[in-house]
């Protein structure tokens, strides 16, 4: 039971991940260079940051795998805000 339990976490944090990152990709073409989109991402992957320490305290989520989603995360975000800069300048 346990292991459907933290499979169903690892599952709904990577929907949110997922959520944040199709946010973010709506969002790009609309003023990648605002403040107000820095503040976005930065509010976006703080929540999911609170999230995976959450579920690496109660033991549903080990530390290393947190830190990889946390790390896709935001490599997916820089590769979209890198593709969103490159199409302005064009």
């Amino acid at each position: 039971m346990d292991r459907l339990r933290n499979a169903l976490a690892k599952d709904i944090l990577m929907e949110d991940a997922s959520k944040i990152s199709t946010l973010i990709e709506n969002q790009k073409h609309l003023c990648v260079a605002c403040p107000a989109f820095e503040e976005v991402i930065d509010t976006q992957m703080f929540g999911f940051s609170k999230k995976i320490e959450f579920a690496s305290s109660m033991g549903i989520l080990d530390e290393e795998e947190g830190q990889l989603m946390l790390s896709e995360l935001e490599k997916h975000l820089n590769d979209l805000i890198n593709e969103a800069y490159d199409e302005s300048k064009e």
